[in-house]
């Protein structure tokens, strides 16, 4: 089984999303053994759940607090049977628990450069260092 968390930067733009996570979110949407980690940040988080929403009921939203800061309608959807993992305090709780979780991850960084390291980096750095599989990579 694949469970794959999906991740990236809160100002990643439509075009880039397009370009780089549609295509392996709808490949993998077809598989049945592939179960998708999105957390409920704005950016790729959400663009994932527009894509995922119709696609598939194998989806798991990791967020802070008592409920997600966003879901998709749940009308002609599959959402109503997603799961819903909340409670975190801090993002890098929630990203620590869906990283622990997850055997592939898909995230591109867009922010990083000589003076910042984005979190979008820190969580592939760490996914690398615990060898999960990079889906555009495999």
């Amino acid at each position: 089984m694949i469970r794959l968390f999906v991740f990236g930067n809160g100002n990643t733009t439509f075009a880039d999303f397009l370009l780089y996570y549609r295509v392996h979110l709808l490949r993998l949407a077809d598989e049945p053994d592939t179960h998708f980690l999105l957390s409920d940040f704005k950016g790729v988080d959400t663009l994932a759940m527009e894509v995922l929403k119709t696609q598939t009921t194998q989806v798991s939203i990791y967020h802070i607090g008592e409920k997600p800061r966003y879901l998709p309608d749940h009308y002609k959807t599959k959402v109503s049977e997603w799961e819903i993992v909340g409670g975190f305090n801090t993002d890098k709780e929630r990203d620590n628990a869906a990283i622990e979780a997850c055997t592939h991850f898909l995230g591109i960084d867009f922010n990083s450069d000589t003076q910042r390291k984005s979190g979008t980096q820190k969580n592939i750095e760490k996914c690398l260092s615990l060898r999960k599989i990079d889906v555009q990579k495999s």
